[in-house]
């Protein structure tokens, strides 16, 4: 018995620990030798099974799988220090025809003026059609296929994520991060005609350290601020792809499915609006604790919007297994809330292959949930998904 034991261990501690990553790290400028495109992909596949129930009729939820999500993407070395990210879905929830999710250009080393040198060693510039980096919950979430980023199956109930075009400037020394962008709010721009009142702009403040070998700490809080007289700015309501739990919490009487359904949030169109999210993440050897408190402000459709959003999750990784538990809570200014309990875990059989069970228990109330108030669905999702 003991040998097996020891056997055991010494295979968890051979296996390659998965930990949490957030902001990309400099290109490796001294590396570049010609131009070089990388084809990447991503398939998840969810065998669902969960109940539901409401003080409504709701339609009958099938345990079954759910449609298999795709992605495909490119990523193209131009020139030392300047790289070419573009994502594709090739199947999703809410479309079943290939389009390009997005695309940037990274450039940390400015080749053609060696002069800038010194200063873009600290500096990474991003511009395109992208996620703005407001807050650290978008790097715990899940983009159509490529799951791998978040230890569960469905996203936060708040779901910050968007892609629109845009310009950042990141500056990183010591542990130290600071950024500031603008971009122009909308996915789809083609309303308003005063550009300058249509940019909306975005900053995050951070610190991340490695205190030892064992601890890891990071803090960071973010704004987003949408100018008076915009012609509506989307943020979480910007995932095109659909949510992670079908057709939950959907009338009977619906004639089309919410693909967004167990998300709840302020919607997208915001002519005027502050957010701020501040995120706390710690690692001490194989645990790992994420917390989201975001607080919002905003004007849509002439009413007065307040959302609160919090969030703890813990994760103990050990070796190429994870397990742990998510609580999310969003609430309003009208007494309305929605509340999530997460237990799960996964494996990764290999570092492209991952599985993940997920329990969840998600509930709503008060006035803003309409019909569903007092409602609730819960039961397991089973993930299998491959990345490369």
């Amino acid at each position: 018995m003991r040998k097996i034991t020891a056997i055991l261990a010494i295979l968890l501690l051979s296996i390659t620990s998965f930990g949490q990553q957030f902001e990309a790290a400099k290109i490796k400028a001294d590396e570049f030798k010609d131009v070089k495109v990388k084809v990447g992909a991503d398939f998840a596949l969810q065998l669902q099974m969960l109940d539901h129930e409401a003080p409504t009729e709701l339609i009958d939820l099938k345990h079954n799988f759910n449609l298999p999500t795709a992605n495909l993407s490119l990523t193209a070395d131009l020139a030392p220090g300047i790289q070419l990210y573009m994502n594709n879905y090739m199947s999703s929830r809410h479309h079943n025809e290939a389009w390009v999710e997005g695309g940037y250009l990274t450039i940390d080393k400015l080749p053609f003026l060696p002069a800038a040198d010194n200063i873009m060693q600290y500096l990474t510039i991003k511009a395109g059609v992208m996620m703005p980096n407001y807050g650290d919950a978008h790097f715990f979430r899940s983009n159509n296929a490529a799951v791998f980023s978040n230890p569960f199956v469905g996203n936060w109930i708040m779901d910050a994520f968007t892609n629109n075009p845009g310009l950042e400037v990141m500056y990183r020394n010591n542990g130290i991060l600071a950024l500031v962008g603008t971009n122009n709010g909308r996915m789809n721009y083609g309303r308003g005609n005063d550009i300058g009142e249509d940019l909306v702009f975005h900053w995050k403040l951070g610190y991340d350290t490695n205190i030892n070998e064992d601890l890891r700490v990071r803090a960071s809080v973010s704004g987003y601020h949408v100018g008076e007289g915009h012609s509506g700015s989307t943020l979480w309501d910007g995932d095109r792809s659909g949510a992670r739990y079908y057709n939950v919490m959907q009338l009977a009487t619906a004639e089309s499915d919410n693909f967004r359904s167990g998300r709840w949030s302020p919607g997208a169109n915001q002519t005027e609006m502050n957010s701020y999210m501040a995120n706390l993440f710690v690692q001490f050897k194989g645990l790992e604790v994420f917390g989201i408190y975001e607080n919002m402000k905003g004007v849509r459709s002439g009413n007065d919007q307040h959302f609160t959003q919090t969030a703890l999750q813990a994760i103990y990784r050990f070796g190429s297994f994870y397990a742990g538990t998510r609580l999310n809570k969003v609430d309003n200014n009208d007494g309305s809330e929605v509340t999530r309990t997460n237990i799960g875990g996964g494996w990764y059989m290999i570092d492209n292959v991952l599985i993940k069970l997920d329990y969840v228990d998600q509930k709503y109330d008060g006035p803003a949930h309409g019909a569903i108030a007092g409602g609730k669905f819960n039961g397991l999702v089973l993930e299998a998904a491959i990345s490369f």
